[in-house]
């Protein structure tokens, strides 16, 4: 009999392999923070649906059908993602025969994940919350409905699934990783994995595709405990992960090899800096290596803020250049525009505790918001 249930999932930052995570079998290094999206599902009688995201103003009602976990109800843009999730997950239970019932699907963010501009005006702050509202709303229901999200890595594969097909199956997939499994290294699964699965699939080819064994790489991994996070918005700026991406696909048509050329670079780049990165973890901070990890760090950077000239996607003009440079000679180790890059957010390193420091400059510039956030490590939680 189903019951109750709840999950929660984080937000995170990806330090290392913006863009070039997309391409496989590149590597990407991202941490999860103290901030999540939570999840409450609770049954109610008949084959209704209702999911509610009261921050948004979003209550929307419809039906499930008990048989095979389709959903119907008119959605706003919004919506469309826990739409996606929720029919997923619905649809994967109804696969292994178990009948459905009507659920009242609810999900709260924390406050890390918007802001307030002026007196209504809600703008996000870079930190995932897309991605932690899949896997906290397919771990809910799943265990709502007494199954192990961790079988055949069903959470993370079923949340790859709902995030792509809502999403226009763009992207490499890194942060429904971390939100599933905390702070990771990641390599992308191969793209036609989830491209194969049919527009119209049964619940079979979705039962198939989570039995199946995939090709991402996810090794578990922390920072060394000096390194301190600093991360603060850009007030009412922001980047659109989904235009970035078209135009970095339409450059990469028409500049193949050029393309091809300028991947590598970064990928190398950013392979040495996680390697000294496991060796400072492993071995304890010492000058040598935590100037090579810079060193690559910073390399990887400025090659990615050329790959975003090239492709005329501004991950990083050149007032931000400087604002990442002049945060390195006032308590930054390192610094970087996250994820996409863009003016979202920016988000630095400190060792030493030289974080207040950093905190203070970026007080003094005008339209950058620090958040109050800690780096933890964790996946989703019930």
């Amino acid at each position: 009999m189903p019951f109750d249930a709840q999950a929660k999932a984080p937000g995170k930052i990806l330090w290392i392999g913006g863009y070039s995570v997309i391409e496989r079998p590149n590597i990407s290094m991202v941490t999860t923070v103290d901030a999540y999206v939570h999840v409450r599902v609770r049954h109610i009688e008949g084959n209704r649906i209702i999911l509610s995201t009261p921050q948004m103003k979003l209550h929307i009602k419809g039906g499930i059908d008990p048989d095979t976990g389709k959903i119907s109800a008119e959605f706003r843009k919004e919506s469309l993602l826990l739409k996606s999730s929720v029919e997923i997950a619905s649809r994967y239970i109804s696969g292994k025969g178990i009948k459905l019932v009507g659920m009242e699907i609810t999900t709260e963010n924390d406050p890390e994940f918007s802001y307030t501009i002026g007196n209504d005006k809600v703008a996000k702050s870079g930190l995932g919350s897309s991605a932690a509202v899949t896997v906290a709303s397919i771990a809910a229901i799943l265990r709502a409905y007494g199954l192990d999200p961790n079988e055949n890595d069903a959470l993370h594969k079923l949340a790859q699934v709902a995030h792509s097909i809502a999403t226009g199956k763009v992207g490499s997939g890194f942060d429904i990783a971390a939100a599933t499994y905390g702070s990771i290294i990641y390599t992308r699964y191969s793209p036609d994995i989830i491209k194969n699965l049919p527009e119209s699939y049964q619940n079979e080819d979705l039962q198939n595709l989570i039995k199946k064994e995939w090709d991402y790489g996810i090794v578990k991994f922390t920072l060394p405990t000096e390194f301190k996070l600093t991360f603060g918005n850009f007030l009412g700026e922001g980047m659109v992960t989904a235009v970035a991406l078209g135009s970095l696909s339409e450059f990469k048509e028409k500049n193949h090899s050029e393309y091809i050329k300028l991947i590598q670079k970064i990928n190398r780049e950013n392979q040495k800096a996680i390697n000294v990165l496991l060796a400072l973890k492993k071995e304890g901070l010492t000058e040598n290596k935590l100037n090579l990890f810079r060193e690559s760090f910073n390399k990887g950077r400025l090659l990615t803020k050329q790959l975003g000239i090239l492709s005329k996607v501004s991950i990083e003009d050149d007032d931000l250049t400087k604002l990442i440079e002049e945060s390195m000679m006032n308590g930054a180790f390192v610094a970087k525009l996250p994820g996409a890059g863009g003016r979202d957010s920016i988000a630095a390193l400190s060792i030493h505790g030289k974080e207040k420091e950093l905190e203070n400059f970026w007080k003094s510039k005008k339209g950058i918001q620090i958040l109050k956030i800690k780096i933890a490590n964790e996946g989703a939680l019930g």
